[in-house]
């Protein structure tokens, strides 16, 4: 899955969740214009939790658009 954080009018953040085999572990990569995260989970439900968790910080608030594409 694929989604893309709204920084402002010319700026956003892509973030890619991917199983790397059918039943996990999970990795979850957030490609920042400043720097690229890449950290790795065993289930999907903790993988967007942190993706939540990094939307926030970045956003500086919890009612960020996110828009996903498969």
């Amino acid at each position: 899955m694929v989604s893309f954080i709204n920084l402002g009018p010319y700026s956003f953040v892509r973030v890619e969740l991917l199983p790397l085999t059918p039943n996990g572990p999970y990795r979850l990569t957030v490609e920042h214009p400043a720097k690229t995260l890449v950290e790795y989970f065993e289930t999907p439900i903790a993988a967007m939790s942190r993706q939540a968790e990094i939307e926030r910080v970045l956003t500086n608030h919890g009612d960020a658009v996110t828009v996903t594409t498969r």
